[in-house]
């Protein structure tokens, strides 16, 4: 008898016990499922940053190439100009700091920026890509300015080791032949206009609509109405863009179209476009701090972007560029030194006035226009 309120106190403490962790097992049900949950979101976080890595490294290999030779050429002396080219001026927000590498010596560097037409149409009929925009650009890191040079893709020049053709033409010839079509660009202008250059930096149609569209779109402030009939549309067919004038906000593919679009007036004022677009570019850049979104930014482009410009001295000038006052940005144009002409095989060209263009490049771009 003595023994029964023994085992009824320890079958009541076990009945206790039990009814303590029925109580305590649903938290603890809950928060294993809440580690379970947050080692999964973490490992796809790590796998997300791991790709995007990944990615950023490819595409940091096929950004980052290596430069190509490029013929010795001897250039022509050229007397004085006749005339002043002409000039747009346009404010962008003030730059912020950055932690990219600074611009280390004093030299300016001459760059050449291309913009590469490779639609899927000219790839269907097995042609080769064209430069469909040529800025010829100088950026003086003692005197803090720049220059940029719109040249016209149809300038008539002598392309080494070619002959005469419009300038755009040099891109694919240097594609189809031993070297590469910066590489034959580059060449080329320094035989015609007496300034060497000393790296290119180019994206195709489809890499500058995603870049827009990565850094939020780009707002323009369109000067005149343009409405042109005969844009290039998909599978060789033509269509009408128009745009009005003021401040608007782009997304890529409508900056595609205003930087490409000709008809209405022609290659030099397109070219001013293009010049236009870059600086709402640079100021856009600026706003949201681009440079610190490389990584980003070189995963999302690496298909699209080349340049033979070494990574470090790449980003130092990326910063360099950025931290240059609006009004230190001169754009010019070769509307004063080129003439409509008509060639024998019924091709439109324009023909430059070369000593007058040479004298021009080398006051603009601190050379001297000798042989």
């Amino acid at each position: 008898m003595t023994g029964r309120p023994e085992e009824e106190e320890r079958g009541a403490g076990a009945s206790s016990a039990g009814q303590r962790q029925t109580r305590w097992s649903p938290r603890r049900f809950v928060l294993l499922v809440s580690v379970v949950v947050v080692l999964l979101i973490g490992g796809w976080v790590g796998w997300y940053l791991l790709r995007l890595g990944r990615a950023a490294n490819q595409a940091f290999q096929e950004i980052f190439v290596t430069p190509a030779p490029r013929p010795s050429l001897a250039v022509p002396a050229s007397p004085r100009p006749t005339a002043a080219p002409t000039t747009i001026r346009l404010a962008t927000p003030t730059p912020t700091p950055t932690e990219l590498p600074t611009w280390e010596g004093s030299e300016p560097v001459t760059l050449l920026l291309i913009g590469v037409d490779t639609t899927p149409e000219r790839a269907g009929e097995g042609a080769l890509p064209l430069a469909d925009a040529i800025i010829l650009a100088r950026v003086d890191p003692v005197a803090e300015s720049a220059v940029l040079l719109s040249i016209p893709r149809d300038l008539l020049v002598e392309i080494p080791g070619v002959g005469w053709d419009r300038i755009n033409a040099a891109y694919a010839y240097g594609e189809a032949s031993g070297t590469t079509g910066p590489a034959l660009l580059m060449a080329t202008i320094e035989r015609n206009f007496g300034v060497h250059v000393d790296a290119f930096a180019q994206v195709d149609f489809q890499g500058f609509i995603r870049l827009v569209d990565l850094l939020g779109g780009v707002v323009v402030d369109v000067p005149a109405p343009i409405k042109d009939d005969e844009f290039p549309g998909p599978a060789f067919t033509y269509q009408r863009v128009y745009f009005s004038p003021g401040l608007q906000r782009f997304d890529g593919e409508r900056a595609l179209a205003y930087v490409r679009t000709r008809h209405d007036d022609n290659d030099l004022e397109r070219g001013l476009r293009q010049q236009r677009v870059l600086r709402a570019l640079r100021a856009q850049a600026l706003r949201v701090d681009a440079l610190r979104r490389v990584p980003e930014l070189l995963a999302a482009l690496g298909d699209a972007v080349r340049t033979d410009l070494p990574p470090r001295r790449a980003l130092a000038l990326a910063r360099l560029g950025l931290e240059l006052s609006p009004d230190r940005i001169e754009s010019v144009t070769l509307a004063s030194f080129v003439s409509d002409a008509t060639l024998s095989s019924g091709a439109a060209v324009l023909v430059g006035d070369w000593p007058a263009i040479r004298s021009e490049v080398a006051r603009l771009f601190g050379t001297a226009a000798t042989p």
